[in-house]
């Protein structure tokens, strides 16, 4: 069996709407990499105060996200991760934070702005953006119609995009 690391997609189970403290968990490291949702972290913070032990870290610039990994590499087992971040910044954070060891039941995303979403055409495997609601798309490198399927994959990093022929479809 070959084992695929996680990676964050528009549907990922990491993805939250509010963070939720996990009782389970012997520290709890939040990443702020969003100005806008400093109320939200504050509110959070004051849930879990005298209750949890915590770290707050506030990335400001490209200089301290390219570095995360320092930050995720001394962190002891037993840690729940929790970014707040654009998308681009938290496909950043989250795949450093796969890469040192942490799992997906581990990280908890607030997404501030809008999510991307990846269709893999499997006619001349090219990977190209979409819109979040549609369900056919051309694909930019061989032109051909594609069914965006409901399938996501990790090991293509978009979901599959089935080529068709619009001629054919019957209309309702």
């Amino acid at each position: 069996m070959v084992y695929n690391s996680p990676v964050l997609y528009d549907q990922s189970k990491t993805i939250v709407e509010k963070f939720t403290v996990r009782q389970d968990r012997r520290k709890l490291l939040i990443i702020s990499a969003e100005p806008k949702e400093a109320e939200n972290i504050q509110s959070f913070i004051n849930e879990i105060n005298g209750q949890k032990d915590y770290e707050r870290i506030e990335l400001n610039d490209e200089l301290q996200l390219k570095n995360i990994k320092e930050v995720f590499d001394r962190q002891k087992m037993g840690a729940q991760l929790y970014i707040s971040a654009k998308w681009d910044d938290a496909v950043t954070i989250f795949t450093a934070a796969i890469e040192a060891g942490f799992s997906e039941d581990e990280i908890q995303l607030l997404i501030s702005g809008k999510r991307r979403r990846y269709v893999y055409c499997i006619k001349c495997f090219h990977l190209q953006e979409v819109e979040a609601k549609e369900t056919d798309t051309i694909c930019h490198h061989c032109q051909i119609s594609l069914e965006i399927g409901p399938f996501y994959s990790k090991e293509r990093k978009g979901y599959i995009g089935y080529p068709y022929n619009p001629a054919f479809v019957l209309s309702k």
